[in-house]
């Protein structure tokens, strides 16, 4: 969702320059924008509180300033920066959607179920949202205390209709494919699970999700050599470190080479 969240900060950095604000305030804006594309988040961030500082009532700075600190894994700040976009513009769908993509990650479930749906109300045709609030249901009935429980139903159904949505909206969309390869797991489907995996590296061959997915879809299986292959290109994808060891642990209980 980096693509979605910065492209949106682009999109209301030019209306904000459409709408003439003070050259020092834009310049710090453009500047923000700019670091926090090259990833240089303690710059943006830098720039973007200077912004804020001499604007607070500027909803695009703090907006731009809480995408910085969520990628800088200031998550908290995060939270406060789209708090306050949505205290001045209640109707911005895209500060709703941020907010919950930070509440998931924070593990706060249902306050991103809340603000995912309400991103929806304004904006029911966005596929990303649908494919974040499926993906926040799929790991809500996955989340019972007894990993030998069994699956809470309800949630489920609800992760596959908003991922068959992202999909309806955004036909190949990788990540809703990837969500329906996870479904298709927990179901024990496995040939499904495959099949529409392999359509999601089809979409995006540089996937580590489809690929890590793909492998467990294969060794669940049965296909030793399926999951061991999958696994192994998960790998030369630079994987984050506590994933790379997950694959790793995978790959030596599968007995691979």
């Amino acid at each position: 969702m980096q693509k979605f969240h910065l492209f949106v900060a682009a999109l209301m950095l030019v209306l904000v320059a459409c709408q003439g604000g003070a050259v020092g305030e834009t310049d710090l804006l453009e500047s923000g924008l700019a670091h926090l594309e090259a990833g240089e988040y303690a710059d943006a961030i830098t720039d973007l509180e200077a912004a804020v500082e001499a604007d607070p009532g500027n909803n695009e700075a703090h907006f731009l300033l809480g995408q910085a600190y969520n990628q800088a894994g200031d998550l908290r700040k995060a939270t406060d920066e789209f708090r306050t976009v949505l205290a001045l513009d209640p109707d911005n769908a895209a500060a709703h959607h941020n907010l919950g993509v930070t509440y998931f990650q924070l593990q706060d479930l249902g306050a991103a179920v809340a603000q995912f749906e309400a991103a929806l109300a304004l904006d029911p045709d966005d596929p990303d949202t649908h494919y974040q609030l499926g993906a926040t249901y799929l790991v809500i009935a996955l989340s019972g205390a007894d990993p030998m429980a069994l699956l809470d139903l309800q949630p489920l159904e609800q992760a596959v209709a908003e991922f068959e949505t992202a999909l309806e909206l955004e036909e190949g969309m990788p990540e809703a494919l990837i969500g329906m390869g996870n479904v298709y797991i927990q179901q024990a489907d496995y040939a499904a699970a495959i099949e529409v995996l392999q359509q999601a590296i089809e979409q995006s061959p540089d996937s580590p999700q489809a690929y890590y997915a793909l492998g467990e879809a294969y060794a669940r299986s049965g296909d030793t050599a399926g999951a061991c292959e999958a696994y192994d290109h998960f790998l030369t994808l630079n994987p984050p470190s506590d994933w790379r060891i997950q694959g790793e642990q995978a790959m030596t209980a599968l007995g691979c080479p």
